[in-house]
């Protein structure tokens, strides 16, 4: 799309003209383009194309069409080519699909992937390596089953099962997953591609040949084996259950507010107050582990991909990830989401902990990484309670070819291999704020710094602001009742915060 001339229509209908940005990376062609080549006795490009088509709608030639179409590029879009709105109704004579009749064998439910969807996006590494909101598994797409099944069938995360149904079949690794019903199973689109790009080619299984037409989405009747062979998944997080803790908190409505511990005493003086404090406060109950807010995080910051490879090492690079914890019946478990970026520790263990002063505080209370000092020893990692520093193993980012390189954000740092890399609140934009601010001799205005993760959030689960402001809605979202710190006991006193999930009255008195 950015390198292509072309049209498109807004929600209403009105026409804008796409402008290339670049010219073609690899001498691609647009499917217009394409067209012409087939069809054309003199092929012809895509600015052609546009030209010549609207020149034949406006009827226009020689200078009055140059003046139209020099203001329609301006402007960016086609005056007056709103489409009028449609009034419709329903058909009581529409035909309905017929149910499926109850079956003896298993129920196979076919689904698009919830990062690739229908493969259109198999291509784009961050989404490969984007971790499946309820499983947390990258580079790969499973077979999910209940765990009444698993246990049933002796079978294990990994295992390759088939699956067929009239005289049709696909095999994939199986993964036992709670809150499915016990009779069914689910298969992922999106995955098992021959002829992809360098990124999507043969990763996983192709979902696609068992699906029959009248009844694309489910498949009654299926029948499950399990194989001899076997397949590690490679997933980002290996328990699901909290283990007694009550990380992800949750709370009742008329629950009175939760209670935060007495402040402990520190062995270190409190930091000097500049009049900036950032801070961010996450909602866990409107988080919907969508994950947006993880692949901003990493266009914004030059995240890289590490490769299937190195996730299963334990050495992915998120900045940001979002944890599923599940509590209650295998059968309908009480699923939460928690996004944990770093703290932004007041009291932070790793700037005890590095030898060479990488990790410091900043005027406005940040903790930031200076890249150029860190050795690699990794000691700021291992005294991180929350664990949300990465290790760049190997030169990911700068590895990349040329086209990748120029995605990178300018504002950013891309690093080397070599040194530790964590969440930094997206510090380019608030320095770009002090310095809009500085200029117009004024203070930052609250809402004016947006963290890309804040940003990209669907459900405005994620507040950032300034704490010293007590005006700021940073400072209004703690002052709720649900507000709370996660391993306050540590005493490492974060400026990232949440506030717990609501549950419904009838769990009154449950954890």
């Amino acid at each position: 799309p950015l390198e292509s001339w072309g049209d498109a229509r807004a929600w209403d209908g009105t026409v804008s003209l796409m402008q290339p940005m670049v010219e073609p990376l690899y001498e691609g062609r647009t499917g217009p383009e394409i067209l012409s080549l087939l069809s054309d006795p003199k092929p012809r490009g895509g600015l052609q194309i546009l030209r010549e088509y609207w020149q034949g709608q406006w009827k226009a030639g020689g200078a009055a069409f140059e003046a139209k179409w020099e203001r329609a590029l301006i402007a960016g879009f086609v005056p007056n080519t709103a489409l009028p709105a449609e009034t419709v109704t329903a058909s009581a004579g529409a035909a309905k699909p017929a149910p499926l009749a109850p079956s003896g064998g298993l129920d196979l439910l076919i689904r698009p992937d919830p990062s690739l969807y229908d493969g259109r996006f198999a291509n784009i590494g961050w989404l490969q390596e984007l971790p499946k909101p309820l499983t947390k598994v990258v580079w790969d797409n499973f077979i999910a089953i209940s765990p009444e099944l698993a246990k049933r069938e002796s079978i294990r995360n990994g295992d390759i099962v088939e699956l067929r149904a009239r005289g049709r079949m696909i095999s994939g690794p199986a993964w036992a997953l709670a809150g499915q019903q016990a009779e069914t199973v689910t298969a992922y689109l999106g995955y098992g591609r021959q002829v992809a790009g360098a990124v999507a080619e043969r990763v996983g299984y192709d979902a696609y040949p068992i699906r029959e037409p009248a009844t694309p989405w489910r498949i009654a009747n299926v029948s499950l084996a399990r194989t001899k062979r076997q397949r590690q998944l490679a997933t980002t997080q290996e328990l699901y259950t909290m283990e007694g803790h009550d990380f992800a908190k949750a709370r009742t409505v008329s629950a009175p507010p939760i209670e935060s511990g007495k402040p402990q005493q520190a062995f270190y003086k409190p930091w000097p107050e500049t009049g900036y404090a950032w801070g961010m406060v996450i909602d866990i109950d409107s988080c919907i582990g969508c994950n947006a807010c993880v692949v901003a995080c990493q266009a914004e910051n030059n995240v890289p991909i590490v490769g299937r490879d190195q996730v299963l090492r334990g050495r992915d690079m998120h900045w940001l990830r979002v944890d599923r914890y599940s509590k209650g019946e295998t059968e309908n478990p009480d699923t939460r989401f928690m996004p944990v970026p770093c703290m932004q520790c007041e009291l932070a263990p790793c700037e005890v902990g590095c030898p060479v002063n990488a990790t410091v505080h900043d005027n406005d209370g940040l903790n930031v990484m200076v890249y150029n000092r860190c050795i690699g020893t990794r000691t700021c990692e291992a005294y991180c309670p929350y664990k949300v520093r990465r290790f760049n193993f190997t030169d990911y980012a700068l590895k990349a070819p040329p086209s990748a390189q120029a995605q990178y954000n300018p504002e950013v740092t891309v690093r080397g291999r070599g040194v530790m890399e964590k969440c930094t609140y997206c510090v380019q934009r608030i320095e770009r704020a002090h310095i809009v601010a500085d200029r117009e001799n004024r203070k930052i205005h609250d809402g004016e710094v947006r963290t890309a993760c804040q940003g990209a959030c669907p459900t405005r689960a994620i507040t950032f602001g300034n704490l010293a402001d007590p005006h700021s809605e940073v400072s209004r979202a703690k002052d709720t009742g649900r507000h709370y710190t996660l391993l306050e006991e540590l005493n490492t006193r974060p400026r990232t915060t949440y506030l717990a999930a609501l549950k419904p009255s009838a769990d009154e008195g449950k954890a």
